[in-house]
């Protein structure tokens, strides 16, 4: 009986740490790597103190009070003057991201900040498509399904007539360690 349990065992083993790869295996790596390494578009947005025309700008006012609303920037008034000769008038604010706004922050300096515009998740129906170009590399196509964040207005979309982008991945075995995706 020890030796049929100890042989079920090795057997099990040896199916796990297997260099055959499935596209439910590979549909599962891409989904927890996208879990630890979310995938997202970017923009720079201006902190402090800034200088914006009422006419001009007006889109841009528009969009940042609207953040202002959602209570993820917070915008307080320091001048309001018209120019001489002028038909605008120059709105001077102090433009500052509030803690409602940090799960969307990439990066952080003194006067810009770099925010989450698009986020994308890995289709849940789908299947990935799978390539094995040697015995320990893959790569593998999956649909990834894009979300707006509130910062989505401020920045210009990558792809505006679709809503997923298809990326490849490339997965990589190793003895030790089995499949996994490489950065």
């Amino acid at each position: 009986m020890k030796k049929i349990s100890l042989l079920f065992l090795v057997l099990i083993l040896a199916a796990c740490s297997s260099k055959e790869l499935s596209v439910k295996q590979a549909t599962g790596l891409l989904k927890s790597y996208a879990e630890k390494n979310p995938v997202f578009e970017t923009t720079t947005i201006d902190i402090g103190e800034r200088k914006l025309r009422l006419n001009k700008d007006a889109l841009e006012i528009e969009h940042l009070k609207q953040l202002q609303e959602q209570d993820l920037l917070l915008l307080t008034t320091t001048n309001m003057r018209k120019k001489f000769l002028a038909k605008d008038s120059i709105w001077v604010v102090n433009v500052a991201l509030t803690a409602h706004a940090s799960p969307f922050i990439v990066d952080q300096k003194k006067s810009k900040a770099e925010v989450k515009t698009y986020l994308f998740t890995i289709q849940e129906n789908a299947d990935v498509e799978l390539k094995l170009t040697s015995k320990t590399k893959a790569t593998a196509k999956a649909k990834l399904i894009k979300e707006p964040t509130p910062f989505a207005v401020l920045g210009k979309d990558k792809n505006p007539n679709t809503a997923f982008i298809v990326r490849d991945f490339t997965l990589r075995y190793k003895e030790e360690t089995g499949w996994f995706v490489q950065k």
